[in-house]
């Protein structure tokens, strides 16, 4: 069997960092609290042997109070964990040095990494590595992660204490005096009278939790058959400390913790140079009280321009690479079914999604460097002021920035909220910030019926009214069905870091291959769904069919030039389309369900095929990519753009023949932002809300909310002279 090597550290530390650079692994890494929400597992090789390599979430301790916490700490004091490699960022080491002081009293061997020790140079700071080993009791591998730098060293040590060269990982605990040293010995001898008790974690460990009051002590405490003998003992040891130390014991205990750090700190590091830092200085700026926001605003606006306007030539490309595939298809494949169902179901549905992969891509990419640099931090601390006003937990702000990309990982980035009120609204808000995959129909819906200036400014919109919505419905939930003020947070702030292009295409990559996955998969599955729904039972009446080919035997007769004759047939091949599609299956579905939906999308009654909006809409629910191939494949997008613009076949379509106008346009962007989670985010609320109530809710209020301001921006508009 492998060693099992656990990596532990803070929060944005480098530790997702490490694992990757050891495993060859490609998790999201960020340079902001959060990122890693569930344990995750690689392997490596050096010099013949295997080693496993758990990446556990980042956490300043192990008192199990959150999820993050919990996951953690029930993964190191498993017996499964052979070695714990505590991951230490060099710039912020006494901060660090905490979490240490908990792992040494685990009992496990350990090593240390002391992470992005370039930072800590440039703000002056040196360490004495031997010094660190000597009193932290394990080995210390300086490294700069993010450039792979010591990682080889890293790997020849752990290569070394598989092989059971452990000579330089010594037993060190904190000395927490006289009076609470003797009662954890006492503590430790009724554990130790459970003999599985004492088996599955270290005496010393669990008594340290108990005397701490820890909630996941006191779990593990009510299965043993001692827990009257050790409960017993441990109501006379805190009555005894109280009464003896004038002080609650979890706070002596976090003091001595505390205290040997700081004492660490003193004799292996120089102090920081003095003077304000670079990160000082960019702070005093980008995180000013009233110039904050407004940055932030031009700084979404720019990297969304920048993914326009870069995104569009590899677009262009796309487009015809699919439109000359779907000409070949159609040329060379027999007519049928199987020919339509691939020219008019499968390439036109993907390609509609594909298309926008190089803008998702850039996009994706700007935001991973502005992770990197640390700013994504900074804009949850900017808005982190607006949250308690708002009365939701300041952590919260961090899944709703991570639900940009998607809203699943989001949802379990609320782990890291310790309240479960507070984890439970931010959960029931997180599907209101607009995702990646609602992007892409903003990007069709907006690039049509807008000019790019008003595209761009309205796609932004749509994120601050995500935003802004999640931040009332979590103060409505909060006034409504849940009591009690948020609990206190503090942002941390990390050192701003020049990204490394490695990881920030990586992550880009990412992103991007999400999408072509998916386009392989869900999204082929819908388009050929749509089709056949669109398709079937089709023209009922043969009459139909055989007076489609009178009228094309008639204008082959005309013998008129080629282009006319080419123009005249395929109006008569789209009002076919037409035909058949308002006779399918697909059309009598969404015209029942489209009086619900007319006030939004069809206000003055003037839109017969409304239903088409419907049905796309109703596809969204599996997956928001579905929306654009469905409206692709329903739309029978094939029209051609005019010489010069830079538009879509569908969006042509959209434009040309859907009957949607700038206002209704805008209330089916506003409504596909807030109507109801994708079929995943469902699940996922599930999972992490522990009950289908709670995600039935989710999809209830989100229909009513987004219905209810779709309908408003249309009043609205009306009233403004907005036809």
């Amino acid at each position: 069997m492998p060693m099992v090597i656990a990596l532990a550290g803070n929060p944005n530390c480098g530790k997702t960092t490490i694992f990757n650079a050891l495993t060859g692994a490609r998790h999201h890494v960020g340079n902001w609290p959060g990122v890693t929400v569930e344990r995750r597992t690689g392997t490596f090789e050096h010099e013949g042997l295997q080693l496993e390599v758990v990446d556990l979430p980042g956490t300043y301790s192990l008192s199990t109070r959150s999820e993050d916490e919990r996951v953690a700490a029930q993964a190191l004091a498993s017996g499964e964990v052979d070695l714990v490699l505590n991951v230490l960022d060099a710039s912020n080491l006494e901060r660090n040095l905490y979490l240490s002081t908990q792992l040494k009293e685990l009992g496990k061997p350990m090593a240390f990494v002391l992470n992005m020790v370039d930072d800590a140079e440039r703000r002056g700071i040196r360490m004495d590595l031997k010094a660190m080993e000597t009193l932290l009791g394990g080995p210390v591998v300086a490294t700069v992660g993010n450039r792979e730098e010591g990682v080889e060293e890293l790997k020849t040590l752990l290569a070394s204490l598989a092989r059971g060269e452990t000579e330089r990982c010594r037993s060190i605990a904190v000395d927490y005096g006289h009076d609470i040293e003797g009662e954890l010995r006492k503590l430790e001898g009724e554990i130790q009278r459970d003999e599985a008790l004492a088996a599955a974690m270290p005496p010393r460990w669990l008594a340290l939790q108990l005397l701490e009051g820890s909630p996941a002590a006191q779990a593990t405490l009510a299965t043993s058959h001692a827990r009257a003998a050790i409960g017993q003992q441990l109501s006379k040891s805190q009555a005894f400390l109280e009464q003896h130390l004038k002080e609650d014991v979890a706070t002596l205990v976090a003091e001595r913790r505390y205290g040997f750090a700081h004492g660490l700190v003193k004799e292996v590091a120089t102090p920081a140079a003095e003077g304000k830092t670079p990160t000082a200085r960019l702070d005093a700026i980008l995180t000013h009280r009233y110039l904050g926001i407004p940055i932030f605003i031009l700084i979404l606006g720019l990297i969304y321009s920048v993914s326009f306007i870069l995104g569009k030539i590899p677009q262009d490309w796309i487009a015809e690479g699919f439109k000359s595939l779907a000409a070949v298809a159609g040329d060379h494949l027999p007519p049928g079914e199987l020919t339509s169902l691939l020219v008019d179901g499968v390439i036109p549905g993907v390609s509609a999604v594909i298309v926008f992969v190089p803008v998702i891509m850039i996009l994706m990419g700007c935001i991973a460097f502005l992770e990197d640099t640390g700013y994504m931090a900074r804009a949850a601390f900017i808005m982190d002021r607006l949250m308690h006003v708002m009365g939701l937990h300041g952590k919260s702000f961090i899944p709703l920035i991570m639900g940009s990309g998607c809203n699943v990982p989001a949802i379990q980035a609320a782990r890291t909220i310790e309240s479960r009120q507070d984890r439970l609204i931010t959960i029931l808000v997180t599907p209101l910030v607009s995702c990646s995959a609602r992007l892409q129909v903003y990007i069709v819906i907006a690039g049509t019926f807008f000019t790019p200036i008003k595209a761009a400014m309205a796609i932004v919109a749509m994120h601050f009214l995500g935003l802004g919505l999640a931040v009332l419905m979590g103060r409505l939930l909060r006034s409504a069905l849940f009591s009690g003020p948020s609990s206190p947070f503090v942002m941390e702030l990390p050192p701003y870091r020049l990204p490394v292009l490695k990881s920030t295409v990586v992550h880009m990559w990412e992103k991007g291959s999400v999408f072509l996955t998916r386009a392989g998969t869900t999204i082929f599955a819908g388009a050929t769904l749509v089709w056949f729904l669109s398709r079937y039972p089709g023209i009922a009446n043969a009459e139909w069919t055989e007076q489609y080919l009178q009228q094309r035997q008639a204008v082959v007769a005309l013998q008129l030039p080629q282009a006319e004759t080419d123009s005249r047939l395929r109006d008569l091949e789209l009002a076919r389309e037409s035909r058949i599609v308002n006779s399918s299956l697909a059309a009598r579905i969404g015209q029942k369900v489209s009086p619900l939906l007319q006030p939004i999308l069809d206000p003055d009654h003037r839109r017969p095929e409304a239903w088409k909006d419907v049905i796309a809409l109703t596809a969204g629910f599996v997956a928001k990519e579905i929306v654009v191939s469905t409206m692709a494949v329903i739309h029978q997008a094939s029209d051609e753009p005019k010489p010069g613009e830079r538009l879509s076949p569908l969006q042509v379509s959209l434009r040309d023949r859907s009957g949607l106008t700038p206002l209704t346009a805008l209330a089916f962007m506003i409504f596909t932002l807030i109507y109801t989670p994708c079929l995943g985010t469902v699940a996922m609320i599930r999972r992490e809300a522990g009950s289908w109530g709670w995600a039935g809710f989710s999809i209830a209020y989100g229909l009513v909310l987004g219905w209810g301001l779709a309908w408003m921006a249309v009043v609205v508009g009306r009233w403004m002279g907005y036809a």
